[in-house]
């Protein structure tokens, strides 16, 4: 008999079976299960006498909280739970726990005997869900309906306006109940034949929609109109008359081709060149301003890349700006040169902007152009004028500084520099005029020119003094033969309107091998040997080493 109702415990009932043991230290073991609880479970013989936290961890919180009620109340205690079997399912249980006591009256075991409610549960929820379903989908409706912006009617397939949304009811002024209106009341004579047809596709069962005027409540609208039949059961039962308010759209439009014919017009007419470019770097469009800045047709240019006839050396940096400009979304401005069409290199400087659309994605980039070559020429003239002297063209006290300061930093060989003046220059002056002395000093710095290599400097400081760097020059024998060069160049006879006048120099010399010293130092070490130089009675030179 015992065999028996072990059996019929452990394979007769369908259910899971558990008994759990209540220790004395509050913990909780499994004493018992079914074959039930253990294919579903997943537990085995292996895990009777083991703690139920350390079997099922996740679960232990949940369990101990109603075992513990359980064995404290010492009555039933029923619950509702779900737990994932073997295969991955979910299963829905509702557990029942019965404590069992000694003949003390204390809770020893406790028998939980959990009932597969899983079909029932899932029909619950499959109707729970259909409810809210059906609700969900009756307020989206209705949202839609009352809340949307364009205006909807309904019609009967008379054509009769039978109710309609917020919108509707603010385009036509109803207050209460909508007026019983035939809907070709609000269009114009002319545009009726497109609208009856529209209604009668609709009445069919297609939609069919319609661009006219419609005029309402003493308002022109520009609308959009779409006819949707209402279809129960198969059948046309009404019309939806959804009217859509484009005025806005087609003003922007409108505004849109104004603005597009006048930028088409100051493209055609614009003295610097509009371009646009693809993002692969090829022009999509170029101005007729071309014809007049390059002397090309635009045509010979669109398709062609943007670097097309640019000088080779600013292709680099061309190519980095267009890149960095897409990448970053701003503007670009560079200057280079283009070849025109007479082969001659002109400067242009141009401004590019990127063009992205609605999603941020690179449409093109615009790119204007202006002709700087004039304005290039006369920073050029204005940076010589700055380096140099008006009157000689010879190099000025500047870029003297200058080079001085980079032969020093360059280290590449001493060189000597000498200071000259010319003699007697205030009695030229004073005798013969300004013109005679200016004469004097450009036929002077000629000179000097004519007495040194290419690679060496003459510069005028101002007035009557003169400055020459001599690169590679760095003892006495090297200056002293220099100088006698430029002595004797100086002493031919000068002709200033007829007349025959005789100029001679002093000289005075100083090799520069220490790079620490600065261009004041040199210059005034120079200036100490011309100074012993005129001492000796002019016309002569001298050289004065450079501590």
């Amino acid at each position: 008999m015992e065999k028996l109702l072990f059996r019929a415990v452990m394979k007769g009932i369908k259910e899971m079976v558990f008994i759990v043991k209540a220790e004395p230290d509050g913990e909780f073991t499994y004493a018992f299960l079914n074959e039930e609880a253990k294919m579903r479970s997943g537990l085995s013989d292996e895990d009777l006498g083991k703690p139920i936290q350390c079997i099922q961890p996740d679960l232990s919180s949940f369990l101990y909280s109603q075992y513990r009620k359980a064995a404290e109340t010492k009555e039933d205690v029923v619950y509702k739970d779900s737990y994932t079997a073997l295969s991955g399912e979910t299963y829905y249980s509702k557990t029942r726990l019965s404590p069992l006591m000694d003949e003390k009256g204390e809770c020893t075991h406790i028998t939980a005997l959990v009932n597969d409610i899983t079909e029932s549960t899932w029909a619950e929820l499959d109707a729970e869900e259909s409810r809210e379903r059906a609700l969900e989908s009756r307020e989206r409706f209705r949202s839609l309906f009352d809340h949307n912006l364009d205006a909807i009617f309904y019609l009967n397939l008379d054509g009769i306006t039978i109710s309609g949304n917020r919108a509707a009811g603010a385009y036509i002024g109803w207050e209460s109940e909508p007026e019983e209106i035939h809907f070709r009341e609000w269009f114009k004579e002319k545009d009726l034949t497109e609208v009856h047809h529209a209604f009668l596709k609709a009445k069919t069962g297609e939609a069919s929609s319609f661009r006219t005027k419609v005029y309402m409540n003493g308002k022109k609208i520009d609308g959009l109109s779409i006819f949707v039949p209402v279809m129960i059961h198969h059948e046309v039962t009404g019309i939806y008359w959804i009217l859509k308010d484009i005025s806005t759209e087609m003003d922007a439009i409108k505004r849109f081709r104004d603005s597009e014919k006048k930028l088409r017009i100051i493209a055609e007419n614009a003295q610097d060149l509009i371009t646009l470019v693809d993002h692969k770097g090829t022009i999509i469009y170029a101005s007729p301003s071309y014809r007049q800045v390059l002397g090309y047709h635009e045509r010979e240019y669109e398709g062609q890349l943007f670097s097309h006839r640019v000088e080779e050396e600013y292709l680099p940096e061309l190519e980095a700006s267009f890149i960095e400009s897409i990448q970053q979304g701003t503007p670009w401005k560079l200057q280079l040169r283009q070849q025109h069409h007479d082969k001659e290199w002109m400067w242009t400087e141009l401004h590019g902007t990127p063009v992205f659309d609605d999603q941020d994605q690179f449409n093109y980039m615009v790119v204007v152009s202006r002709d700087i070559t004039f304005n290039k020429k006369q920073e050029s003239r204005l940076e010589y004028f700055a380096y140099h002297d008006s009157l000689t063209g010879l190099p000025n006290r500047r870029l003297l500084q200058k080079t001085m300061e980079e032969e020093q930093q360059s280290g590449r060989q001493p060189f000597s520099v000498l200071m000259l003046d010319i003699d007697h220059f205030k009695t030229i002056n004073d005798e013969l005029g300004h013109d005679a002395g200016d004469a004097v000093i450009e036929e002077f710095g000629r000179r000097l020119k004519m007495s040194t290599r290419s690679s060496d400097l003459v510069a005028r400081l101002g007035g009557d003094e003169f400055i020459v760097l001599l690169r590679g020059v760095e003892n006495e024998d090297k200056l002293s033969k220099v100088a006698d060069k430029m002595l004797s160049a100086i002493r031919d006879p000068f002709h200033f309107n007829g007349m025959e006048m005789s100029v001679t120099t002093s000289i005075g010399m100083t090799v520069v091998e220490n790079t620490s010293c600065s261009p004041a130092e040199i210059l005034k070490a120079a200036d100490k040997a011309l100074y012993q130089a005129k001492a000796r009675g002019r016309n002569t030179f001298s050289i004065l080493s450079l501590n």
